[in-house]
């Protein structure tokens, strides 16, 4: 029985990317505005105010004109499951969701110019397997860890892994290849895997994987991670990157998701409806503006539980939870 120690949080690192981001698209926008002679991204920083090149960056790559897909950001990311690999998997060019889905497992998202966006993983091919159980490197849903019997589905997912971890050493030790014991290991088993992005790509999967109805509990501690790295030790100005996709700037477009958010309002799904959803597009125009203050006048589905993830949202987006405005840091 392995022993009852935390998994191991998703950890991002930022191991590289484009020097100098907010001069090079100065530079490259200017280059495209003018006939003036070229100006490198260090003349940008020694000639212009701090307060101009921030604000031309805010314009141009905030607002997706395509001068950020010369912008790399190099990710490595660690304890990730292969569940989240195959997630991030679906961030490919060329496709988009249908309109007709009905299920989260098949949507694929369309993403423009996405040819330079790449993956490196460790392979469970020729890595050893043998003791992810007993290190406790598989994810835990947080599902199970919410549960009011919580000790219980703990303890029958944990048996379940270390039944899976012996099955697969005694088919190594009875000569099967560990590139076909592998069959075994369970999506939730953690890995490491490095993942180049432009920074197009980047907001679009943060935008989208930050939503309310997908699934954060997975995607949480990669796009906080990511946006922590680069605010650290990029520049702050990429906080602003996390916008949820029914936002384009603190203007609500609407919910591209009415299906899950239908489901969550009838109790088929037994997850509570998005906040921002529920003020935009449920509450009466005299209730509009006033969430969360008059929510106890109002029927809402696993509302408590609403409540409180909406303040953890609060924090996550830097934004109000309910109108969608940014919040001062």
């Amino acid at each position: 029985m392995t022993s009852n120690t935390p998994c191991a949080t998703p950890k991002v690192t930022l191991l590289n990317w484009t020097p100098m981001p907010l001069e090079t698209v100065y530079s490259v926008w200017e280059s495209s505005k003018t006939e003036d002679p070229l100006r490198m991204p260090q003349q940008i920083k020694d000639e212009v105010s701090t307060e101009e090149i921030e604000k031309l960056f805010r314009a141009v790559i905030l607002q997706r004109i395509p001068i950020g897909e010369h912008l790399h950001f190099i990710f490595m990311l660690e304890n990730v499951s292969v569940s989240w690999r195959e997630q991030a998997a679906r961030h490919r060019i060329g496709t988009k969701f249908s309109p007709e889905r009905v299920g989260a497992d098949i949507v694929m998202d369309e993403i423009p110019n996405l040819a330079d966006s790449s993956w490196w993983s460790q392979s469970m091919r020729i890595q050893d397997m043998g003791k992810f159980a007993s290190n406790n490197a598989y994810r835990m849903p947080d599902s199970i860890l919410e549960h009011p019997e919580r000790d219980r589905l703990e303890m029958l997912f944990m048996n379940q892994m270390d039944d899976i971890q012996e099955t697969y050493n005694e088919l190594v030790k009875s000569g099967i290849p560990m590139e076909d014991a592998r069959e075994l290991i369970p999506l939730g088993a953690q890995h490491r895997i490095s993942w180049d992005l432009n920074i197009g790509s980047l907001q679009h999967i943060i935008g989208k994987r930050g939503c309310w109805i997908l699934q954060l509990g997975i995607w949480g501690p990669v796009i906080k991670g990511m946006v922590a790295e680069l605010t650290k030790k990029v520049h702050p100005i990429f906080s602003e990157l996390v916008t949820p996709p029914c936002l384009k700037g603190d203007d609500f477009t609407g919910c591209i998701y009415q299906e899950e958010v239908r489901r969550r309002y009838t109790g088929d799904d037994k997850l509570p409806p998005c906040p921002l959803h529920l003020n935009h597009h449920q509450v009466s125009e005299e209730h509009k503006g006033a969430l969360p203050i008059v929510l106890d006048q109002i029927e809402v589905p696993m509302k408590e539980e609403m409540i409180k993830r909406a303040g953890d949202y609060k924090e996550f987006w830097g934004r109000d939870p309910y109108s969608g405005k940014r919040i001062a840091r």
